[in-house]
């Protein structure tokens, strides 16, 4: 069967904010994607069967010689020169990963020669097949796609999506609304409209609209309690970091303007001498620029 490779685009954060947007994903990928994919690249799928997603990488490879060379035509191009003393079958494949790695280190076209030096006359396959070349892939970026796209799925995993969509010009109160009247219609039982909300408070988070999902929950007749949503306990908790990083602050800065060392400041405040340190490098710093003015 023909394989195709779909990306699906959220605009994800960097890697330790993006985790529990993946995870929600993850967790609603075969309930959401497969008809999701069918209704948006109008394709009919048969058959899927689940393959494992963790792939070895060590793929270190060591090329016996290459080359960064330049064409009579103006070309550059980096040669790629393999020497090989048996013909196995899978001896494309393995080129295949070297194009896939010079490609993305050194970003030129590449060729390839491998010199064969076995005695028999190799009978393997030097091109991959038509179906297996990589071209590119699809791209489905959930934010040009209409909200209301998803708002009509009867999949609840499809309509909590409908966040990341495209609201056109309308207000985000009256989409939030119209996601959680949804989510009521479609879902069955308590517990799984939690898991629902729960999912739309993590993904709001990619449109910046948490504290109004918050405050549109709790204007609607939904039973969710808010105080056990994580981002809700992590908003909470950078509060307090924030005020005792302000107190530790103020505490150096009165106590460097009075001229006594780090290593009294940090005693006395009970600090770790290297935040002491920064603080006082970060007040050195700007005091220069003050005086640059």
């Amino acid at each position: 069967m023909h394989s195709d490779i779909f990306v699906l685009s959220c605009r994800m954060h960097p890697k330790k904010e993006s985790n529990k947007y993946d995870k929600i994903i993850k967790e609603n990928l075969e309930a959401l994607f497969i008809p999701f994919l069918e209704q948006l690249l109008n394709i009919r799928i048969l058959a899927s069967e689940r393959l494992p997603g963790k792939m070895q990488t060590t793929l270190e490879r060591e090329a016996d010689f290459l080359w960064k060379i330049l064409t009579k035509e103006g070309r550059e191009e980096v040669l790629h020169l393999e020497f090989e003393s048996e013909a196995r079958k899978s001896l494309v494949y393995r080129q295949s990963e070297y194009h896939g790695l010079l490609l993305k280190k050194y970003r030129l076209p590449v060729r390839h020669v491998v010199v064969y030096l076995g005695e028999r006359r190799p009978n393997v396959p030097t091109h991959l097949p038509t179906e297996e070349v990589f071209t590119g892939f699809e791209l489905v970026d959930l934010g040009r796609l209409d909200y209301r796209q998803m708002l009509s799925s009867q999949v609840p995993e499809a309509v909590v999506l409908a966040i990341l969509g495209n609201f056109n010009e309308e207000p985000p109160e009256r989409v939030l609304r119209s996601i959680l009247e949804r989510l009521q219609q479609v879902v069955k039982g308590e517990l799984s409209l939690e898991k629902y909300l729960r999912q739309l408070n993590v993904l709001s988070g990619l449109r910046k609209l948490h504290e109004l999902t918050v405050k549109t929950i709790e204007t609607m007749p939904i039973t969710y309690d808010i105080e056990t949503d994580f981002l809700y306990k992590k908003g909470l908790e950078k509060g307090l970091e924030k005020g005792l990083e302000n107190k530790e602050r103020i505490v150096v800065t009165r106590a460097w303007k009075k001229g006594l060392p780090a290593e009294e400041i940090a005693e006395l405040a009970d600090m770790p001498l290297e935040r002491v340190r920064e603080i006082i490098a970060e007040l050195e710093k700007a005091g220069e620029e003050d005086s640059t003015r």
